[in-house]
């Protein structure tokens, strides 16, 4: 098999909304770039069909519009969670910069008249959000990356990275619909693949109708973890509140627009337990949620019959921003906002950060360098980037930081031809058996397990039995039997997906607290305990086992 190699200054794995961003960053600071992503770029990642909010502070003449405000903000919901410094300089410094780049490619923030249209949820002090039209964002950012001069891979699956002397020094691609394999040397490497979807049943059981891409599998963060890479924020399992049996966003579109939360009795249950109400933390409305649904109370409703028409009128119209097909599935279900409640649930889990602006994932510092030389983060398989916010202003911030790493540095030799062999070999190893299980079953085994073990309500004994079971199951990885290159693709996936699993079992296991309740839930240590556990538990590989230690995180309480 010939394996064609490629060389730039920054490679970019995984092309959605931070990925993009990245490249933007590392070609504006003349790093030659390439991008590879297993889909399109422009339509790939969590966004690619489209996205409606970006959290914003534009200091303006109200006291919650501010910096200051805005990371005190960060700090009451995502205490032990984050470090300050490190968004102020991959959120706050970039913000200014992110809004007007966003309108330099065709996609602004404002309304048509010029405006912004804000909202306040999700525990915020004031109308943070920007809701904004970005149906056509990633097709218009995959333009300018592709005008910036970067090159771009699509259908291409990194199938591991490539390392010398403890440093990342580019990745190997597999081409998923010719079956190529390709070298990319690179001085910088940046990771930018997403959250971990798949990992949790969905309510619907179809794995594949998620809240968030279903095709971000933890890949770059267990790249990064078998590189050497550190990891943070592991053990937080991420929930919203999803229309019922339609797996689309818009938890804050009703919410931001004055949505109240209501249970079977007609109680409106989040506004006698929080001060804030329906506007609480989201990992909140998702507990008190799932308590209604427990104690009987169900099913919950979100009210929008209140609002005027104005608000009405603008929530209607906006819907489809995230997924052209919200409006559609209630118009077939005769659902009418303004007539009647809507039922809701609770989404499927996944491995993400457990707030709106603190990520999980690749450790990264305030420039977004990973804990290996060469290789950086961003986006949500990063620890400090999160959201729309955090891709656009941390994944341009990696990428200046990754363009500027590489600028001083020599791109070094080929690696050996036994390397990329050993590469290759392993990841077509599931083509050469003659018989064995389906990826799908496996996959399937791995959601029931962390459903039943490593889900909202977490104890000891449950976890021990998880990590057990999948143990159990990773034995028969080796027997995946596939028949074509996509479904080589997702063997890999599974991989991943099983080995995100253990690694979340584990740091949710030595975490012996809660901590935003249900992201991370023992019911044996269910008070959050900020005297011993105000930090992050940090995850790295040790002898191909998992190690978790805890780094401490000490705030200037005002």
């Amino acid at each position: 098999m010939k394996i064609r190699e490629f060389s730039a200054d920054v490679l970019i794995i995984g092309g959605g909304l931070a990925g993009a961003n990245a490249a933007l960053g590392a070609a504006d600071t003349g790093a030659s770039v390439i991008v590879l992503e297993k889909s399109n770029i422009d339509r790939s990642g969590d966004i690619g069909g489209g996205v409606d909010h970006f959290m914003a502070y534009l200091n303006t003449n109200s006291s919650w519009d501010t910096e200051d405000s805005f990371l005190s903000y960060v700090e009451k919901i995502g205490r032990g969670t984050n470090h300050l410094g490190h968004i102020q300089s991959l959120y706050c410094a970039e913000l200014p910069a992110a809004i007007e780049r966003m309108a330099r490619i065709g996609n602004p923030l404002t309304q048509p008249d010029g405006t912004f249209y804000r909202t306040q949820s999700m525990g915020q002090p004031g109308p943070l959000w920007i809701n904004f039209n970005g149906k056509l964002l990633k097709p218009k950012l995959g333009k300018a990356v592709r005008k910036a001069g970067c090159k771009v891979f699509g259908r291409t699956m990194t199938a591991d990275l490539l390392t010398r002397d403890g440093q990342v020094v580019g990745a190997m691609g597999y081409h998923i619909r010719t079956g190529s394999f390709f070298v990319f040397k690179a001085k910088a490497t940046i990771i930018s693949t997403g959250n971990t979807n798949r990992l949790y049943e969905n309510p619907r059981l179809n794995p594949f109708n998620t809240w968030l891409c279903p095709y971000n599998t933890g890949d770059g963060q267990m790249m990064a973890f078998k590189a050497g890479a550190a990891l943070t924020n592991m053990e937080y399992m991420r929930m919203t509140i999803l229309p019922k049996g339609f797996a689309a966003p818009g938890f804050n579109a009703l919410v931001g627009m004055g949505g109240r939360f209501m249970n079977s009795l007609g109680e409106y249950y989040m506004e006698g337990s929080h001060p804030l109400g329906n506007k609480a933390p989201r990992y909140t409305v998702v507990f008190n949620t799932l308590n209604e649904i427990r104690n009987g109370r169900g099913p919950v409703y979100v009210d929008c019959t209140h609002l005027p028409g104005e608000k009405m009128r603008h929530l209607q119209s906006t819907l489809g921003y995230d997924k052209d097909t919200l409006p559609d599935y209630f118009e077939q279900r005769g659902e009418d906002l303004a007539n009647k409640p809507l039922e809701i649930m609770v989404s499927e889990g996944m491995q993400a950060g457990p707030t709106e602006v603190t990520g999980s994932g690749i450790k990264i510092d305030g420039e977004g360098a990973s804990t290996v030389p060469g290789l950086y983060a961003c986006g949500d398989s990063a620890d400090h980037n999160r959201c729309v916010h955090g891709a656009i202003t941390g994944g341009y911030k990696a990428g200046k930081s990754a363009a500027a790493y590489a600028l001083q540095r020599r791109l070094g030799d080929s690696p050996s031809a036994a390397l990329v062999q050993e590469t290759v070999d392993r990841f077509v190893a599931p083509f050469y058996n003659n018989n064995g299980t389906p990826y799908r079953q496996i996959e399937d085994a791995i959601r029931k397990i962390m459903g039943e073990h490593v889900g909202p309500a977490r104890t000891e004994m449950g976890l021990k039995a998880g990590l057990e079971k999948l143990a159990k199951l990773e034995i028969h990885m080796d027997d995946i039997k596939v028949d074509d290159r996509h479904d080589l693709m997702r063997v890999n996936e599974t991989r991943n997906l099983l080995s995100v699993g253990k690694i979340m079992a584990s740091s949710a296991l030595f975490r012996t607290e809660s901590r935003n309740k249900p992201y991370h839930h023992r019911l044996d240590f269910p008070e959050t305990d900020d005297k011993n556990w105000c930090g992050l538990v940090v995850v790295k590989q040790r002898a191909d086992a998992v190690d978790c230690s805890f780094e401490r995180i000490v705030y200037q309480d005002k």
